[in-house]
Formats: structure tokens, C-alpha cells, sequence
């Protein structure tokens, strides 16, 4: 929470900056156009002056996301944010009208002015100071994900756009040249038009709980697939709210997993998604037994005569190793590989050993007359179901298998591997 109350404040601290500068911005070419008579440069006064209400309002908006969440929302403010960017947009789609309306009244008259060198300064003073809070909402706005403030940044920008055809405005007007500064000022307007509809859209989105861009799903799902003990996943949900993002999902998890061990898995997912995707406040992990017909199965064997090897007294010391691939369902072998047990003559640890190398191929059972302590647990840290079997041939164990005719070991059956 403390992050979030950070990303919070520093979006508000930008807005109630910008919010100065806006003020003193239009109040100096305010100033400047009442005293030079510059209409143009007035109307440019009154387009900043406007733009104090929005920067407020993402203010405001970022002040009341900051509240705890409580009874009554329980989510949180965040969504405060969102409803002063869709205040934002509507007051750039406003000003946008306004300005089209200005630069077609001006297509018909010439301004005069009485002191153009005053007007063309304060034209470009406008220009500079736009340009540095235009920048500097951007880079707070993106930095904290606030939408209000990069749409304040886009409308900045478009200041920085209207002040330079202000000062080309005045430099014409000053020389008389008709028809140019209401041309210019209608293509201006209308671009700032399209800021407004867009940023209108996205914060409409946002109101509406969108999805977030498909990198950022995708992120949360190679996040989840590099979890040890999740076979698989469903109904990843994610969206928007204010600055941030809540989510939640469906793991699943193999069914002989105990209640705490499957709550300690949870937990892990919801921090690595939460750590790896900072913008997610929160996420809601749902667990359900992972079901499959078709497992990779470990077995140990004497030989590598295929189906007729017998199974190894050993685990960790077994000559060889049968990997199997079966689909339960059809009560076949799909694939059969036998190996040779590079570990077998370790001095110390060989099942501990073998068990790191065959975890990395995803095995989901293991089949043994003998399993030590550490072998053990050490697979069923890894999620991997443990088998007992008797002295039989491998294509009689895999077979009873296949008909839930073996028991799981709950226990080691030694004491050292």
C-alpha cells in the first residue's frame, strides 16, 4: 500500500504544481493582451485559463484515490482518477470547439495591435512554460500511470502548438496579412479536437474496467508459468482502475497437494505477478485440482530391455531409468525411453541428484520399491505423486498404474537415499 500511496502523491503533487503555472501562464497573457488590445492573444489567454479546471479536477482526483479503502468501497478510490480524466477530456473537447469557432471568425478580419512586441514576448514566453509543464506531466503521468495527468500533458503539448500560431498570428497581423491566423488556429483546434476523443475514450475505458494491453497479460502469464507447482491456469482476468490494476485467476494444482501447501503456492503467485508487474495492487488467486490423462512417468530398472526391463530394487542407484509418457485415459504408452542412471555410482546424494534432473523435464510421477527421506521430499516439493511398486516387469507396473491398482507412498521408505 505504501507504493501506491507514493505513485499517489507525487501525481498529485505534480498536479497542484502544474495547476500554479497554469494560473500565473494565463494570467500574464491575460495581462499582455488587454494592454497590447491582441484579441488573439486574449482568446490564447482564455484557453490556458480554461485549462486550470481539468488540471484541478486531476488533482482533486488524485487527493480522493488517496482515501483507504472502507466499507463502503471497498476496492478503493482509484477510480476517482479515471472520473477526473473523463472531466479532462471533456474540457479539451471543449476548448477545441471553442477554438475552431475563434479561428473561423478570424478568417474574415485582421487584429490590430498596439504594442506587438510586448504580445509576440508574451507568445513566446507561453511557448517555453507550455513546453516545460507539458513535459513535466508526461513524465510524472507516466512514471505513475496517471491518466489524468499525461492527458493534461497532451493538452499542454497542444498549448505549446496554439501559442507558436498565436505568435505567428500577431507577426501577420502586425504586417496585415488576413486569413492565416484562422486557418491555422481551425487545423490546431481540430488536432486538439482528436486529443479529446481519444483521451475521452480511454478514460471511458477505464471507467468501464478494460482490459490492460495484452503485454501486460502476457507478462502476468510467463510470470505464472515459471511458478514450480502450477500445471496450468484459467480465467486470467485483469482491469484498470485509476493508476493501477487488479486481476485475479484460476491455478491449478495437483490434487494430493495438502490445503496449506496449496495456500503457500498461492501466495507465491499472487507476490511474483504483484512484484513483477508493479502497477498490479491486487490479485485474487483461485486454486482447483489440476487434472490430466496424459502424465511423464519415472520408473527405476535393472536393464534396458524395454517393456520387459524389471523394476530396480533402488531409486537413486537404479542402472537405468524408464521414462514413460501414457495417456491414462486410453490405457496406453504413447512414449518409452530408457536410460542409463549417469549418477548411480555418486558417492553421495544420487537419488538427490537424479531428482534435479529429471524435475527439469516436468515429470509427473514417480514409480519405486524404495525411496529414501531426502529423495522424497524433495519430490514432492516439486509436486511430483509417488508410487509403490513390487517386483515386477515394467509393462505390469505401468499397467497397473493406468488401473489406479498401485498405492501412493505417503511416507519415505528408509532412512537415507
Amino acid at each position: 500500500m505504501d507504493k501506491e500511496m507514493d505513485l499517489l502523491r507525487e501525481s498529485e503533487g505534480a498536479a497542484l504544481l502544474t495547476t500554479l503555472a497554469t494560473i500565473f501562464l494565463a494570467a500574464g497573457k491575460g495581462i499582455a493582451g488587454s494592454l497590447t488590445g491582441s484579441l488573439v492573444l486574449m482568446t490564447d489567454a482564455l484557453h490556458s485559463a480554461v485549462d486550470i479546471f481539468p488540471i484541478f479536477a486531476a488533482w482533486l482526483g488524485l487527493k480522493i484515490s488517496q482515501k483507504e479503502a472502507d466499507e463502503k468501497f471497498p476496492y478503493g478510490y482509484y477510480k476517482a482518477e479515471s472520473i477526473a480524466s473523463f472531466v479532462v477530456s471533456l474540457f479539451i473537447i471543449y476548448v477545441a470547439a471553442e477554438f475552431i469557432l475563434e479561428g473561423y471568425s478570424k478568417l474574415f478580419e485582421v487584429s490590430e495591435i498596439s504594442y506587438p512586441l510586448l504580445a509576440g514576448s508574451a507568445a513566446s514566453v507561453s511557448i517555453v512554460v507550455s513546453g516545460l509543464i507539458a513535459r513535466y506531466q508526461k513524465k510524472v503521468g507516466e512514471r505513475t500511470n496517471s491518466q489524468s495527468l499525461v492527458a493534461n500533458a497532451r493538452e499542454s503539448f497542444a498549448d505549446v502548438l496554439s501559442s507558436f500560431v498565436v505568435l505567428v498570428a500577431i507577426a501577420l497581423s502586425y504586417y496585415g496579412v488576413p486569413y492565416v491566423e484562422g486557418a491555422v488556429t481551425i487545423v490546431i483546434a481540430l488536432l486538439v479536437l482528436k486529443i479529446g476523443l481519444e483521451t475521452l475514450k480511454d478514460s471511458a475505458y477505464g471507467l468501464m474496467d478494460i482490459s490492460p494491453s495484452k503485454e501486460i497479460e502476457n507478462k502476468v502469464i510467463s510470470t505464472i508459468g515459471e511458478i514450480a507447482g502450477v500445471e496450468g491456469f484459467a480465467d486470467l482476468k485483469l482491469r484498470r482502475s485509476g493508476l493501477f490494476l487488479f486481476g485475479e485467476i484460476t491455478v491449478m494444482i495437483r490434487k494430493f497437494v495438502d490445503v496449506e501447501r496449496a495456500h503457500e503456492i498461492a501466495d507465491y503467485v499472487e507476490s511474483k505477478v504483484k512484484d513483477n508487474i508493479p502497477r498490479i495492487d491486487s490479485f485474487m488467486v483461485h486454486v482447483e485440482p489440476y487434472r490430466t490423462d496424459k502424465l511423464h512417468i519415472v520408473i527405476p530398472v535393472k536393464s534396458e530391455h524395454s517393456e520387459d526391463s524389471e523394476i530396480s530394487d533402488h531409486f537413486g542407484r537404479a542402472p537405468y531409468h524408464a521414462l514413460v509418457y501414457v495417456d491414462k485415459k486410453e490405457g496406453k504408452i504413447e512414449e518409452l525411453e530408457i536410460r542409463e542412471n549417469e549418477f548411480k555410482d555418486k558417492e553421495v546424494r544420487a537419488g538427490l541428484n537424479l531428482i534435479r534432473e529429471l524435475v527439469k523435464e516436468k515429470i509427473d510421477v514417480v514409480i519405486t520399491k524404495e525411496m529414501g527421506e531426502i529423495s522424497f521430499h524433495t519430490l514432492r516439493d516439486n509436486l511430483v505423486e509417488i508410487y509403490s511398486a513390487e517386483d515386477e516387469a515394467l509393462k505390469k507396473v505401468i499397467k497397473k498404474f493406468v488401473d489406479d491398482e498401485l498405492s501412493r507412498l505417503e511416507k519415505p521408505t528408509k532412512e537415507k537415499d
